[in-house]
């Protein structure tokens, strides 16, 4: 499936409905199984969100904030960054609430009506929506997997906020950052980030050395 997507021989909705065709037909998954394997919960909730966030283009409720969020922009006074970090900020919250589809489908028209105001690329709102969208640590209501840990690791809602927000600050900084970068300048954040993977590995190691030890 993924072969053919990236040859561009077909969509990625046309084959992953194909693929699910033939493990069905071929015994690998049941017909039940599939079914059952529907979120109707997030479905729903995406759909609501993408209403919602019609209406707050067309009530102009979404321009209101686009301004509100280009004034904090601008009264940061760190150019871009300070609307990255605005729409951002935004998002994570929003994210950490609902679903992060929904939170991306609702936060998206008014990030683009700040980015066209503030006249910032439209490409890179899109990415900082989708990282902060993503960015779900501080809740086990925000993401499937958090949800999925929740009850079986028994864990508590502020176990995510001890855990969750050092790492929500850190990458809200670090995608913030990035996103800023002149686009002449793309290489220091491949840089950075490849020196950050490294560190963290060096530590993870020092650390499983010294439980054997």
């Amino acid at each position: 499936m993924l072969a053919v997507v990236t040859a561009g021989l077909t969509e990625l909705i046309i084959a992953a409905l194909i693929a699910s065709g033939i493990m069905i037909a071929i015994g690998i998954l049941s017909q039940q199984e599939a079914r059952d394997a529907i979120n109707w919960d997030v479905y729903v909730t995406i759909a609501s969100a993408f209403g919602i966030g019609t209406a707050l283009t067309n009530s102009g409720l979404a321009g209101l904030v686009a301004s509100g969020l280009v004034s904090l922009g601008e009264g940061l006074n760190i150019g871009d960054a300070g609307l990255f970090g605005s729409v951002y900020f935004a998002t994570f919250l929003i994210s950490n609430v609902v679903t992060n589809n929904a939170a991306a489908a609702l936060i998206f028209p008014i990030a683009i009506d700040a980015a066209e105001q503030f006249g910032t690329d439209i490409l890179l709102m899109s990415y900082c929506v989708m990282l902060g969208a993503s960015a779900s640590f501080m809740s086990p209501f925000g993401y499937t997997t958090n949800l999925l840990i929740y009850g079986p690791g028994g864990y508590k809602y502020k176990d995510f906020l001890k855990i969750g927000t050092p790492m929500q600050v850190v990458l809200w900084i670090l995608s913030v950052g990035l996103l800023s970068l002149s686009p002449d300048r793309w290489y220091f954040g491949w840089i950075f980030t490849g020196a950050t993977l490294v560190v963290t590995m060096m530590f993870q190691t020092l650390d499983i050395s010294s439980c054997f030890a």
